[in-house]
């Protein structure tokens, strides 16, 4: 694996960081080893959740570096590949944060989109902006930004190519906490720490349905519903903390 793409664990948090110094564009070599990384990751069994973020403090990822070209591929496959990936970590068995440590824009966005929590530094500015250069969305923004923010802003922000601040981004739903400089790495491992007392078997199962409930019908999705619930009925998590909750103290979830 190259040095464009860092991996790290501390306890049951992974740490996958873009390593392109200045602004963390997301090239071949970057999908690679993103790609390389999430499958391993999603091989320990101990990991509870998964932070992404940049190199730096200034820019998280300022979307897409072409100035390689598209390298042995032809557009069209280079951006299935990249859309490919996204899905990858949206549909992640564990939780995936996406700590925004400075600006996100086209791709750069589009990656934190794809995570299932977003936190980002007060002033720090997002956007889909590839209508500025006489181009689109191309790795699920399109699919994406109306399921967080509703079809009229994300209609506005990706016709009109504009930047918000993160105090907006927060406040239209598009992150989900906001923290003064040099605080979004610390914030992001406290909210993983929090989410592996979570009961590890549930919490995948939540991020199953989740994943697939805008692919299928409405009937469909509240099928699988009830069929992961059926499944955590029969497993020890549960009765850890049925027993907890009547007993009135904390439980230790194993993912049993």
């Amino acid at each position: 694996m190259s040095d464009a793409v860092l991996y790290e664990k501390k306890e049951t948090t992974g740490i996958l960081t873009i390593n392109k110094p200045k602004a963390n564009q997301l090239s071949a070599e970057v999908f690679e080893g993103m790609s390389m990384t999430l499958d391993l990751a999603a091989q320990d069994k101990d990991l509870r959740a998964l932070i992404i973020t940049g190199s730096g403090d200034k820019i998280f990822c300022a979307g897409a570096d072409l100035s390689g070209g598209f390298g042995n591929l032809s557009p069209i496959d280079f951006i299935k590949r990249a859309q490919d990936i996204f899905n990858k970590i949206e549909a992640f068995p564990r939780p995936v944060i996406a700590a925004m440590i400075g600006h996100a824009f086209g791709g750069g966005l589009e990656l934190a989109m794809a995570c299932h929590m977003r936190i980002i530094k007060k002033n720090a500015r997002i956007g889909l902006t590839e209508t500025n250069l006489g181009i689109m969305p191309g790795y699920g923004g399109t699919l994406r930004l109306p399921r967080l923010v509703g079809r009229a802003k994300a209609i506005e922000m990706m016709l009109l190519g504009k930047q918000i601040r993160s105090e907006k981004a927060l406040e239209i739903g598009l992150v989900n906490e906001m923290c003064e400089e040099g605080e979004v790495m610390d914030k992001s491992m406290e909210l993983a720490a929090t989410l592996a007392t979570r009961p590890p078997l549930a919490v995948s199962a939540i991020l199953r349905v989740l994943s697939m409930r805008e692919s299928v019908s409405p009937e469909m999705a509240l099928q699988l519903e009830r069929q992961e619930l059926v499944k955590l009925f029969e497993t020890k998590d549960c009765m850890e903390g049925m027993t907890a909750f009547a007993m009135k103290t904390k439980p230790v979830f194993k993912g049993e």
